[in-house]
């Protein structure tokens, strides 16, 4: 069943044009060029329906394995240091690659917090500087469920012991913003140790 999923998961990446940009070790992330699904108000710019904005999907191989006792710090260390560093990579490429050009911001959505949370995993996502919203439905009720059956396999194939935590019918999904100036601003320039300027209070 296991490789099933890991087939589909494939075969999503190449039909939606996710692909990965570095294959540094410490890299989580893989992108994708597509058109914002709704409109949202980001503070500083209105993001409109249709707008090119680039997608950031977890690499799901590269996850950091959580530990069979539950996270713990060192884990929680580890996802922070990849999580940062594949995000300074993104940066550079947004800077780099004139393909990118037109993309108004950052997007990205997510089964595994909910707006509700208040764990480590939130706090450090709006330190970061993301805007985190509740996920909007492009299909309804429908296709949550599809969408969070497949979130929920490639848990249970990739990272099973997070499903401890996790029920299937309690999924939540969120969705991270940033406008591309504020990603740029905060990541262009950072380096790995860069915290205090890389984390908002």
């Amino acid at each position: 069943m296991r490789a099933v999923i890991r087939l589909i998961d494939r075969m999503l990446c190449l039909t939606g044009g996710i692909f990965e940009f570095s294959q540094a070790p410490e890299i989580i992330l893989r992108l994708q060029l597509r058109t914002a699904p709704h409109a949202v108000n980001l503070g500083s710019m209105f993001i409109t329906r249709g707008d090119s904005v680039l997608a950031l999907h977890l690499w799901n191989e590269r996850m950091p394995g959580l530990p069979v006792a539950g996270a713990d710090f060192e884990w929680a260390v580890r996802l922070r240091r990849c999580f940062i560093r594949s995000l300074i990579e993104v940066a550079k490429l947004l800077q780099g690659n004139p393909r990118y050009a037109n993309a108004h911001a950052i997007y990205g959505d997510s089964a595994l917090l909910s707006v509700s949370d208040h764990t480590g995993g939130m706090q450090m996502l709006q330190r970061l500087g993301f805007t985190v919203l509740p996920y909007r439905r492009p299909l309804g009720r429908f296709g949550l469920f599809w969408e969070n059956l497949l979130s929920w396999g490639v848990m249970w194939t990739y990272n099973h012991p997070s499903l401890r935590t996790r029920q299937f019918w309690r999924l939540q999904r969120t969705e991270l913003w940033m406008t591309r100036a504020d990603f740029l601003r905060r990541f262009g320039q950072a380096e790995l140790n860069d915290f205090p300027r890389i984390m908002k209070s």
